[in-house]
């Protein structure tokens, strides 16, 4: 009895005691937490070493209110440590093998050749071009790895751009845009492009558009076929009406605002849409082909009279229509028939000059 009744005052001192030093260990950590807390407010943050941060990042997996003690940096710190030597160790392990596997080194000097020779290039556009002329397929993004500069294009509205597409084969744009000489002369350039296709049915010069000059345009190109749309903008050049008139032309009656959709109307039997005042991008496709000429050709080569626009236009136009890649066509707008031959296995890329130089056609020869 007197064994037992002393077992029982040892574990109870025993748990005197222990309750004791933990009180004390407590008051401990208060006491330095308050030390530390005073020593932040007014000292400069201290020189942290490797094992440091090595301690807090092991610390921050194993414990889960690890939070409450850390006063010397803020938890987003260590986490940030955690995170970059989780990178480093993956890294480390890789050997240098990440990403995605390199491409032929063939294929990288042509895009290099490329987008070197024209810096106004996108990766669309380049990717297209290999793979219509050269067969050769890649990614965007692997082009862009490569590339020396990109850019992008403008967008369009949803209800309009389903018009467009819905009624692209039937669908032709025109429009006038005005051109300048060395000598200051002003000429008046007018286009007609095909919606579908893209290609360029006509491009002429005059210095003094009419009404009449306009009409015979359309008259010239319409031999042999004919829209059965014709967008433009709402240039004085078209007659414009002060209010839409109601035209009738076999049993149909159409409404015109201009003096050209009437006639077209009428004589052509062609619907003449204008486009909305105030909405330029209505006709994107028309004022991006008007763009291209100017960014391409127009505002890198000295127009000295008529004679040389036509001349610098027929010449782009035929590299335009036969030879450039479209990035909205996804193609060519009439290839040449050469592209369609087999490709040689093993050939060398050359560049036809275009207007001496300033464009190439890239193609590929044994």
């Amino acid at each position: 009895m007197k064994i037992l009744l002393m077992i029982v005052a040892v574990q109870f001192l025993n748990l005197v005691i222990f309750a004791w030093l933990r009180r004390l260990t407590w008051v401990q950590i208060l006491a330095l937490r308050q030390q530390l807390a005073v020593y932040k407010r007014r000292s400069k943050r201290p020189f942290l070493k490797n094992r440091d941060r090595l301690f807090w990042s092991l610390l921050s997996r194993l414990w889960r209110d690890w939070r409450s003690a850390l006063i010397i940096v803020k938890p987003e710190t260590v986490i940030r440590w955690r995170d970059r030597k989780f990178r480093e160790f993956w890294r480390g392990k890789s050997q240098g093998r990440s990403g995605r596997p390199a491409i032929a080194n063939e294929h990288i000097d042509f895009i290099r050749r490329i987008s070197s020779d024209h810096p106004e290039y996108g990766e669309d556009r380049i990717a297209l071009e290999l793979e219509v002329k050269f067969g050769i397929h890649h990614a965007c993004s692997t082009v862009r790895k490569y590339m020396v500069k990109r850019r992008v294009g403008p967008r369009d509205s949803q209800a309009w751009r389903s018009f467009l597409k819905n009624q692209a084969k039937a669908i032709w744009c025109c429009d006038f845009f005005v051109q300048h000489t060395v000598g200051f002369r002003v000429l008046y350039v007018f286009l007609i492009m095909e919606l579908a296709s893209r290609k360029v049915i006509l491009t002429h010069v005059t210095d003094h558009p009419t009404l009449e000059w306009t009409k015979q345009q359309i008259r010239n190109v319409c031999f042999e076929e004919q829209p059965k749309f014709l967008l433009h903008d709402n240039d004085g050049k078209f007659g414009q009406f002060g209010r839409p008139l109601q035209v009738e032309n076999a049993g149909k009656r159409v409404s015109c605002r201009s003096a050209y959709d009437e006639w077209l109307w009428q004589e052509m039997g062609i619907r003449g849409i204008p486009i909305p005042y105030g909405a330029p991008n209505a006709a994107a496709h028309i004022e991006r082909l008007i763009g291209t000429l100017r960014w391409e050709c127009l505002d890198r080569v000295w127009i000295w009279n008529e004679g040389h626009l036509r001349s610098v236009l027929n010449e782009f136009i035929v590299w335009y229509n036969h030879g450039r890649v479209h990035q909205g066509l996804n193609g060519i707008p009439n290839p040449d028939p050469a592209l369609s031959e087999p490709r040689p296995l093993a050939g060398r890329l050359v560049a036809f000059p275009v207007l001496n130089g300033l464009h190439h056609d890239y193609r590929l020869v044994a």
